[in-house]
Protein backbone atom coordinates (compact mmCIF):
# COMPACT_ATOMS: atom_id res chain seq x y z
CA UNK A 1 0.00 0.00 0.00
CA UNK A 2 1.40 3.44 -0.80
CA UNK A 3 3.03 5.39 1.98
CA UNK A 4 3.76 2.39 4.16
CA UNK A 5 0.13 1.75 5.10
CA UNK A 6 0.51 -1.99 4.67
CA UNK A 7 3.43 -1.96 7.07
CA UNK A 8 1.42 0.00 9.62
CA UNK A 9 -1.47 -2.44 9.43
CA UNK A 10 0.78 -5.49 9.77
CA UNK A 11 2.64 -4.19 12.83
CA UNK A 12 -0.33 -2.49 14.46
CA UNK A 13 -1.16 -5.49 16.70
CA UNK A 14 2.49 -5.62 17.80
CA UNK A 15 2.34 -2.00 18.90
CA UNK A 16 -0.94 -2.63 20.71
CA UNK A 17 0.78 -5.44 22.62
CA UNK A 18 3.78 -3.23 23.40
CA UNK A 19 1.61 -0.43 24.78
CA UNK A 20 -0.44 -2.91 26.80
CA UNK A 21 2.75 -4.39 28.27
CA UNK A 22 4.06 -0.89 29.07
CA UNK A 23 0.81 -0.11 30.87
CA UNK A 24 0.88 -3.39 32.81
CA UNK A 25 4.42 -2.53 33.89
CA UNK A 26 3.09 0.82 35.03
CA UNK A 27 0.50 -0.94 37.18
CA UNK A 28 3.13 -3.18 38.80
CA UNK A 29 5.46 -0.20 39.38
CA UNK A 30 2.70 1.76 41.11
CA UNK A 31 2.47 4.79 38.85
CA UNK A 32 -1.27 4.87 39.46
CA UNK A 33 -0.84 5.85 43.13
CA UNK A 34 1.03 9.03 42.31
CA UNK A 35 -0.79 12.10 43.68
CA UNK A 36 -4.60 11.78 43.59
CA UNK A 37 -4.36 8.08 42.80
CA UNK A 38 -3.19 7.40 46.35
CA UNK A 39 -6.31 9.10 47.73
CA UNK A 40 -8.61 7.37 45.24
CA UNK A 41 -7.31 3.94 46.26
CA UNK A 42 -7.15 4.57 50.00
CA UNK A 43 -10.51 6.25 50.45
CA UNK A 44 -12.34 3.92 48.07
CA UNK A 45 -10.98 0.90 49.94
CA UNK A 46 -11.47 2.15 53.50
CA UNK A 47 -14.77 3.94 52.94
CA UNK A 48 -16.44 2.33 49.89
CA UNK A 49 -19.73 4.22 50.23
CA UNK A 50 -18.26 7.72 50.32
CA UNK A 51 -17.53 9.31 46.96
CA UNK A 52 -14.19 10.95 46.27
CA UNK A 53 -13.89 13.77 45.46
CA UNK A 54 -17.38 14.59 46.83
CA UNK A 55 -17.66 18.04 45.22
CA UNK A 56 -17.01 16.66 41.74
CA UNK A 57 -19.06 13.48 41.89
CA UNK A 58 -22.10 14.66 39.85
CA UNK A 59 -19.89 15.97 37.05
CA UNK A 60 -17.47 13.05 36.90
CA UNK A 61 -19.57 10.24 38.29
CA UNK A 62 -18.97 7.73 35.49
CA UNK A 63 -15.21 8.33 35.40
CA UNK A 64 -14.93 7.81 39.16
CA UNK A 65 -17.12 4.71 38.98
CA UNK A 66 -14.95 3.22 36.24
CA UNK A 67 -11.69 3.51 38.16
CA UNK A 68 -12.89 2.82 41.71
CA UNK A 69 -15.83 0.41 41.43
CA UNK A 70 -13.68 -2.72 41.81
CA UNK A 71 -11.74 -1.16 44.70
CA UNK A 72 -14.96 -0.20 46.48
CA UNK A 73 -16.33 -3.72 46.06
CA UNK A 74 -13.12 -5.11 47.52
CA UNK A 75 -13.39 -2.65 50.40
CA UNK A 76 -16.85 -3.95 51.29
CA UNK A 77 -15.45 -7.45 51.87
CA UNK A 78 -11.85 -6.86 52.96
CA UNK A 79 -10.57 -3.27 53.37
CA UNK A 80 -7.09 -4.50 54.30
CA UNK A 81 -6.18 -5.72 50.80
CA UNK A 82 -4.33 -2.60 49.76
CA UNK A 83 -2.03 -4.33 47.23
CA UNK A 84 -4.98 -5.89 45.42
CA UNK A 85 -6.76 -2.52 45.49
CA UNK A 86 -3.74 -0.78 43.93
CA UNK A 87 -3.63 -3.36 41.12
CA UNK A 88 -7.38 -3.18 40.47
CA UNK A 89 -7.27 0.60 40.38
CA UNK A 90 -4.28 0.55 38.04
CA UNK A 91 -5.91 -1.89 35.63
CA UNK A 92 -9.07 0.19 35.48
CA UNK A 93 -7.09 3.41 35.07
CA UNK A 94 -4.73 2.29 32.32
CA UNK A 95 -7.43 0.37 30.47
CA UNK A 96 -8.61 3.84 29.45
CA UNK A 97 -5.47 3.99 27.30
CA UNK A 98 -5.22 0.36 26.24
CA UNK A 99 -8.82 -0.17 25.09
CA UNK A 100 -8.99 2.81 22.67
CA UNK A 101 -5.54 2.05 21.29
CA UNK A 102 -6.48 -1.57 20.59
CA UNK A 103 -9.68 -0.34 18.92
CA UNK A 104 -7.65 1.99 16.70
CA UNK A 105 -5.28 -0.68 15.39
CA UNK A 106 -8.11 -3.21 14.93
CA UNK A 107 -10.27 -0.85 12.92
CA UNK A 108 -10.67 -0.99 9.15
CA UNK A 109 -9.92 2.71 8.75
CA UNK A 110 -7.48 3.87 6.12
CA UNK A 111 -3.91 3.60 7.47
CA UNK A 112 -3.37 7.35 7.25
CA UNK A 113 -6.51 7.98 9.34
CA UNK A 114 -5.40 5.40 11.90
CA UNK A 115 -2.03 7.12 12.08
CA UNK A 116 -3.69 10.50 12.57
CA UNK A 117 -5.79 9.19 15.46
CA UNK A 118 -2.78 7.41 16.97
CA UNK A 119 -0.74 10.62 16.90
CA UNK A 120 -3.57 12.62 18.50
CA UNK A 121 -4.53 10.03 21.11
CA UNK A 122 -0.98 9.05 22.08
CA UNK A 123 0.20 12.65 22.32
CA UNK A 124 -2.79 13.43 24.54
CA UNK A 125 -2.17 10.50 26.88
CA UNK A 126 1.62 10.80 27.03
CA UNK A 127 1.13 14.04 28.96
CA UNK A 128 -0.94 12.15 31.53
CA UNK A 129 1.68 9.45 32.08
CA UNK A 130 2.42 10.65 35.61
CA UNK A 131 -1.13 11.68 36.44
CA UNK A 132 -3.11 8.94 34.79
CA UNK A 133 -5.89 8.97 37.38
CA UNK A 134 -7.39 12.18 36.04
CA UNK A 135 -10.92 11.94 34.69
CA UNK A 136 -9.61 13.55 31.53
CA UNK A 137 -8.40 10.09 30.52
CA UNK A 138 -11.99 8.88 30.62
CA UNK A 139 -13.10 11.69 28.31
CA UNK A 140 -10.34 11.18 25.74
CA UNK A 141 -10.90 7.40 25.77
CA UNK A 142 -14.66 7.66 25.20
CA UNK A 143 -14.29 10.39 22.57
CA UNK A 144 -11.70 8.37 20.64
CA UNK A 145 -13.86 5.24 20.68
CA UNK A 146 -16.89 7.22 19.52
CA UNK A 147 -14.92 8.66 16.60
CA UNK A 148 -13.57 5.24 15.59
CA UNK A 149 -17.08 3.78 15.48
CA UNK A 150 -18.31 6.80 13.51
CA UNK A 151 -15.55 6.59 10.91
CA UNK A 152 -15.76 2.78 10.81
CA UNK A 153 -19.53 2.18 11.24
CA UNK A 154 -19.23 -1.52 10.48
CA UNK A 155 -18.04 -1.95 14.08
CA UNK A 156 -21.22 -0.33 15.40
CA UNK A 157 -23.88 -0.78 12.73
CA UNK A 158 -26.80 -0.47 15.20
CA UNK A 159 -25.30 2.49 17.11
CA UNK A 160 -25.51 0.62 20.40
CA UNK A 161 -21.87 1.24 21.36
CA UNK A 162 -22.15 4.92 20.54
CA UNK A 163 -25.33 5.22 22.63
CA UNK A 164 -23.41 3.90 25.63
CA UNK A 165 -20.40 6.12 24.95
CA UNK A 166 -22.58 9.24 24.56
CA UNK A 167 -24.34 8.45 27.83
CA UNK A 168 -21.04 7.97 29.70
CA UNK A 169 -19.64 11.19 28.27
CA UNK A 170 -22.49 13.12 29.88
CA UNK A 171 -20.95 13.04 33.39
CA UNK A 172 -17.37 13.10 32.21
CA UNK A 173 -14.95 16.03 32.00
CA UNK A 174 -15.86 19.69 31.41
CA UNK A 175 -14.34 19.65 27.92
CA UNK A 176 -17.42 17.76 26.64
CA UNK A 177 -19.08 21.18 26.47
CA UNK A 178 -17.00 21.61 23.29
CA UNK A 179 -16.11 18.09 22.19
CA UNK A 180 -19.65 16.71 22.41
CA UNK A 181 -20.88 19.52 20.19
CA UNK A 182 -18.25 18.54 17.63
CA UNK A 183 -19.31 14.88 17.91
CA UNK A 184 -22.96 15.83 17.45
CA UNK A 185 -22.25 17.93 14.34
CA UNK A 186 -20.10 15.17 12.86
CA UNK A 187 -22.80 12.60 13.62
CA UNK A 188 -25.42 14.80 11.94
CA UNK A 189 -23.47 15.06 8.68
CA UNK A 190 -22.65 11.37 8.80
CA UNK A 191 -26.36 10.54 9.20
CA UNK A 192 -27.25 12.92 6.37
CA UNK A 193 -25.05 10.89 4.02
CA UNK A 194 -27.17 7.81 4.66
CA UNK A 195 -29.77 7.06 2.01
CA UNK A 196 -32.46 6.76 4.66
CA UNK A 197 -31.20 8.35 7.90
CA UNK A 198 -32.27 6.30 10.89
CA UNK A 199 -34.31 7.96 13.63
CA UNK A 200 -31.79 6.53 16.09
CA UNK A 201 -29.28 9.12 14.88
CA UNK A 202 -31.60 11.85 16.15
CA UNK A 203 -31.69 10.19 19.56
CA UNK A 204 -27.90 9.79 19.55
CA UNK A 205 -27.40 13.48 18.77
CA UNK A 206 -29.84 14.33 21.56
CA UNK A 207 -27.84 12.28 24.08
CA UNK A 208 -24.63 13.96 22.95
CA UNK A 209 -26.29 17.35 23.47
CA UNK A 210 -27.18 16.41 27.06
CA UNK A 211 -23.49 16.36 27.95
CA UNK A 212 -22.87 20.10 27.48
CA UNK A 213 -26.25 20.90 29.06
CA UNK A 214 -25.40 18.81 32.12
CA UNK A 215 -21.96 20.39 32.55
CA UNK A 216 -23.34 23.91 32.13
CA UNK A 217 -26.08 23.17 34.68
CA UNK A 218 -23.43 21.94 37.16
CA UNK A 219 -21.48 25.16 36.60
CA UNK A 220 -24.56 27.34 37.17
CA UNK A 221 -25.37 25.68 40.49
CA UNK A 222 -21.85 26.30 41.76
CA UNK A 223 -19.95 23.16 40.75
CA UNK A 224 -17.36 25.14 38.84
CA UNK A 225 -14.06 23.53 37.82
CA UNK A 226 -11.00 24.27 39.93
CA UNK A 227 -9.23 26.73 37.65
CA UNK A 228 -6.26 27.53 39.88
CA UNK A 229 -3.07 27.63 37.78
CA UNK A 230 -4.90 26.05 34.83
CA UNK A 231 -4.38 29.02 32.55
CA UNK A 232 -0.90 29.96 33.66
CA UNK A 233 1.35 30.90 30.72
CA UNK A 234 3.54 27.87 31.43
CA UNK A 235 0.84 25.36 30.45
CA UNK A 236 0.37 27.05 27.09
CA UNK A 237 4.11 27.07 26.50
CA UNK A 238 4.15 23.30 27.09
CA UNK A 239 1.27 22.78 24.65
CA UNK A 240 2.79 25.11 22.07
CA UNK A 241 6.20 23.47 22.21
CA UNK A 242 4.67 20.01 21.88
CA UNK A 243 2.54 21.03 18.89
CA UNK A 244 5.57 22.66 17.27
CA UNK A 245 7.59 19.49 17.88
CA UNK A 246 4.94 17.36 16.16
CA UNK A 247 4.96 19.74 13.16
CA UNK A 248 8.76 19.61 12.96
CA UNK A 249 8.70 15.80 13.13
CA UNK A 250 6.17 15.65 10.30
CA UNK A 251 8.48 17.84 8.19
CA UNK A 252 11.48 15.74 9.20
CA UNK A 253 9.84 12.45 8.23
CA UNK A 254 8.74 14.07 4.97
CA UNK A 255 12.34 14.96 4.17
CA UNK A 256 13.63 11.46 4.87
CA UNK A 257 10.68 9.46 3.56
CA UNK A 258 12.86 7.76 0.91
CA UNK A 259 15.67 6.90 3.37
CA UNK A 260 14.39 3.74 5.01
CA UNK A 261 17.28 3.16 7.41
CA UNK A 262 17.03 6.70 8.78
CA UNK A 263 13.27 6.40 9.22
CA UNK A 264 13.75 3.17 11.18
CA UNK A 265 16.53 4.66 13.30
CA UNK A 266 14.41 7.72 14.10
CA UNK A 267 11.53 5.57 15.32
CA UNK A 268 13.92 3.55 17.47
CA UNK A 269 15.40 6.74 18.95
CA UNK A 270 11.89 7.87 19.94
CA UNK A 271 11.90 4.93 22.37
CA UNK A 272 15.58 4.88 23.28
CA UNK A 273 15.99 8.53 24.29
CA UNK A 274 13.39 8.59 27.12
CA UNK A 275 14.14 4.98 28.13
CA UNK A 276 17.90 5.63 28.37
CA UNK A 277 17.25 8.41 30.90
CA UNK A 278 16.79 5.64 33.48
CA UNK A 279 20.55 5.11 33.41
CA UNK A 280 21.50 8.80 33.51
CA UNK A 281 21.55 10.26 37.05
CA UNK A 282 20.93 13.80 35.78
CA UNK A 283 17.86 12.75 33.82
CA UNK A 284 16.42 10.36 36.40
CA UNK A 285 13.16 11.81 37.63
CA UNK A 286 13.48 14.86 35.38
CA UNK A 287 10.24 14.17 33.54
CA UNK A 288 8.37 13.54 36.77
CA UNK A 289 9.65 16.77 38.31
CA UNK A 290 8.67 18.78 35.24
CA UNK A 291 5.18 17.34 34.97
CA UNK A 292 4.39 16.70 38.61
CA UNK A 293 1.25 18.83 38.41
CA UNK A 294 -1.81 17.76 36.51
CA UNK A 295 -2.73 21.13 35.08
CA UNK A 296 0.06 21.54 32.50
CA UNK A 297 -1.19 18.37 30.85
CA UNK A 298 -4.88 19.19 30.92
CA UNK A 299 -4.79 22.15 28.53
CA UNK A 300 -3.09 20.16 25.79
CA UNK A 301 -5.10 16.98 26.30
CA UNK A 302 -8.39 18.89 26.42
CA UNK A 303 -7.50 20.51 23.10
CA UNK A 304 -6.63 17.12 21.62
CA UNK A 305 -10.04 15.78 22.68
CA UNK A 306 -11.73 18.55 20.69
CA UNK A 307 -9.54 17.81 17.64
CA UNK A 308 -10.34 14.09 17.81
CA UNK A 309 -14.05 14.88 18.16
CA UNK A 310 -13.89 17.03 15.01
CA UNK A 311 -12.40 14.27 12.82
CA UNK A 312 -15.75 12.85 11.57
CA UNK A 313 -16.64 16.35 10.38
CA UNK A 314 -13.21 17.21 8.96
CA UNK A 315 -12.90 13.88 7.12
CA UNK A 316 -16.35 14.09 5.49
CA UNK A 317 -15.53 13.98 1.77
CA UNK A 318 -18.91 15.41 0.78
CA UNK A 319 -18.19 18.62 2.68
CA UNK A 320 -14.61 19.29 1.62
CA UNK A 321 -11.62 17.71 0.01
CA UNK A 322 -8.70 19.68 1.47
CA UNK A 323 -8.20 17.54 4.63
CA UNK A 324 -7.74 14.46 2.47
CA UNK A 325 -5.40 16.31 0.14
CA UNK A 326 -3.17 17.15 3.09
CA UNK A 327 -3.36 13.63 4.52
CA UNK A 328 -2.47 12.05 1.19
CA UNK A 329 0.52 14.38 0.83
CA UNK A 330 1.90 13.52 4.30
CA UNK A 331 0.67 9.92 4.44
CA UNK A 332 4.04 8.24 4.80
CA UNK A 333 5.47 10.84 7.24
CA UNK A 334 2.29 10.62 9.32
CA UNK A 335 2.53 6.83 9.42
CA UNK A 336 6.13 7.13 10.59
CA UNK A 337 5.16 9.71 13.20
CA UNK A 338 2.43 7.38 14.45
CA UNK A 339 4.98 4.61 14.96
CA UNK A 340 7.38 7.06 16.61
CA UNK A 341 4.67 8.24 19.01
CA UNK A 342 3.94 4.65 20.03
CA UNK A 343 7.67 4.10 20.62
CA UNK A 344 7.93 7.35 22.59
CA UNK A 345 4.92 6.41 24.71
CA UNK A 346 6.54 3.09 25.63
CA UNK A 347 9.85 4.80 26.41
CA UNK A 348 8.25 7.48 28.57
CA UNK A 349 6.12 4.87 30.34
CA UNK A 350 9.21 2.80 31.09
CA UNK A 351 11.00 5.85 32.50
CA UNK A 352 8.05 6.99 34.60
CA UNK A 353 7.52 3.45 35.91
CA UNK A 354 11.16 3.27 36.96
CA UNK A 355 10.80 6.66 38.69
CA UNK A 356 7.74 5.51 40.62
CA UNK A 357 9.19 2.10 41.54
CA UNK A 358 12.46 3.53 42.86
CA UNK A 359 10.72 6.29 44.78
CA UNK A 360 8.16 4.07 46.50
CA UNK A 361 10.79 1.41 47.28
CA UNK A 362 12.92 4.00 49.09
CA UNK A 363 9.88 5.55 50.80
CA UNK A 364 8.83 2.10 51.99
CA UNK A 365 12.27 1.61 53.52
CA UNK A 366 12.12 4.99 55.23
CA UNK A 367 8.66 4.50 56.71
CA UNK A 368 9.47 0.95 57.86
CA UNK A 369 11.90 2.39 60.40
CA UNK A 370 9.28 4.69 61.94
CA UNK A 371 6.10 4.27 63.97
CA UNK A 372 3.20 6.33 65.21
CA UNK A 373 2.12 9.76 64.07
CA UNK A 374 5.26 11.45 62.76
CA UNK A 375 6.04 14.87 61.35
CA UNK A 376 7.13 14.91 57.71
CA UNK A 377 10.09 17.07 58.76
CA UNK A 378 11.52 14.11 60.69
CA UNK A 379 11.96 12.19 57.41
CA UNK A 380 14.71 13.85 55.37
CA UNK A 381 13.92 11.74 52.32
CA UNK A 382 10.24 12.66 52.53
CA UNK A 383 11.05 16.36 52.50
CA UNK A 384 13.74 16.36 49.80
CA UNK A 385 13.85 13.11 47.78
CA UNK A 386 15.64 14.95 44.98
CA UNK A 387 18.74 15.02 47.21
CA UNK A 388 18.79 11.25 46.80
CA UNK A 389 18.39 11.38 43.02
CA UNK A 390 14.69 10.54 43.08
CA UNK A 391 11.66 12.59 41.97
CA UNK A 392 9.38 14.34 44.43
CA UNK A 393 6.05 12.50 44.46
CA UNK A 394 4.85 13.89 47.77
CA UNK A 395 2.82 16.91 48.83
CA UNK A 396 1.74 18.02 52.30
CA UNK A 397 -1.81 16.78 51.83
CA UNK A 398 -0.58 13.44 50.42
CA UNK A 399 1.59 12.31 53.31
CA UNK A 400 -1.16 10.87 55.51
CA UNK A 401 -2.34 8.82 52.53
CA UNK A 402 1.14 7.48 51.74
CA UNK A 403 1.53 6.54 55.40
CA UNK A 404 -1.81 4.74 55.41
CA UNK A 405 -0.90 2.77 52.30
CA UNK A 406 2.42 1.75 53.86
CA UNK A 407 0.66 0.67 57.05
CA UNK A 408 -1.80 -1.51 55.18
CA UNK A 409 1.03 -3.05 53.14
CA UNK A 410 2.94 -4.02 56.30
CA UNK A 411 0.59 -5.45 58.94
CA UNK A 412 3.66 -6.92 60.67
CA UNK A 413 5.04 -3.43 61.44
CA UNK A 414 3.75 -0.75 63.82
CA UNK A 415 1.37 1.65 62.04
CA UNK A 416 2.74 4.96 60.83
CA UNK A 417 0.99 8.12 59.64
CA UNK A 418 3.02 11.02 58.28
CA UNK A 419 1.56 14.51 58.63
CA UNK A 420 2.66 17.96 57.56
CA UNK A 421 3.73 20.90 59.74
CA UNK A 422 0.13 21.88 60.54
CA UNK A 423 -1.41 18.43 60.70
CA UNK A 424 -3.85 17.27 58.02
CA UNK A 425 -4.58 20.37 55.94
CA UNK A 426 -5.72 21.24 52.45
CA UNK A 427 -6.35 17.62 51.65
CA UNK A 428 -9.14 15.52 50.23
CA UNK A 429 -8.94 13.07 53.11
CA UNK A 430 -10.39 14.16 56.44
CA UNK A 431 -8.54 14.28 59.74
CA UNK A 432 -11.27 12.11 61.26
CA UNK A 433 -10.62 9.39 58.69
CA UNK A 434 -6.88 9.45 59.39
CA UNK A 435 -7.34 9.38 63.17
CA UNK A 436 -9.88 6.55 62.99
CA UNK A 437 -7.56 4.60 60.72
CA UNK A 438 -4.63 5.01 63.11
CA UNK A 439 -6.63 3.94 66.14
CA UNK A 440 -8.02 0.91 64.29
CA UNK A 441 -4.58 -0.19 63.08
CA UNK A 442 -3.17 0.11 66.61
CA UNK A 443 -5.99 -2.09 67.88
CA UNK A 444 -5.24 -4.74 65.27
CA UNK A 445 -1.48 -4.96 65.99
CA UNK A 446 -0.07 -7.64 68.26
CA UNK A 447 2.90 -5.45 69.21
CA UNK A 448 2.86 -3.46 72.42
CA UNK A 449 0.92 -0.21 72.04
CA UNK A 450 2.75 3.00 71.30
CA UNK A 451 3.46 5.50 74.03
CA UNK A 452 0.08 6.84 75.12
CA UNK A 453 1.19 10.45 75.44
CA UNK A 454 2.88 10.41 72.04
CA UNK A 455 -0.18 8.82 70.43
CA UNK A 456 -2.54 11.33 72.03
CA UNK A 457 -0.36 14.23 70.92
CA UNK A 458 -0.20 12.87 67.36
CA UNK A 459 -3.94 12.29 67.13
CA UNK A 460 -4.60 15.78 68.49
CA UNK A 461 -2.42 17.17 65.67
CA UNK A 462 -4.36 15.16 63.10
CA UNK A 463 -7.63 16.64 64.34
CA UNK A 464 -6.19 20.18 64.45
Amino acid sequence: MPGGGGVLKSIGPIHAILITCALLLSVVAGRQIFMDGASFVTQSLLDPFTWYPPHDTPKRFFAIMWTTAAVRLLGVFDPSRINAAIILFGLATYSQIAIPFIAIVRSELKPVVRSLIIVCFTSGTIFLANFAVTELLFAIALTTLFVIYTLDPAQDAKLRKRFVLAFLLMASYEIVVMSNVALAVGTYFFARDEERPAKSYVVLIGILALGPAFQIACYLVGMSPQAKDVFDWFVFVIAGVFIAALAVLIAYFKLIETVDWLRTASIFLAFAIPASAMFTPFMLGLRTREFQFSYPSRIYTAGIIVIIAMLPLLLNRRLWRWPWTILEWIERPLNDLGLAMVAAFCGVSLLASADAFRYFARLDKELSSRAGVIDVASCDFCVQPTKYGLPNLGYIWLWPVYGMIHTLEHPELPPVVVIGPAGVINGDISSTTVATFMEHQLALRCQPPLDADALKSGLDRIHR
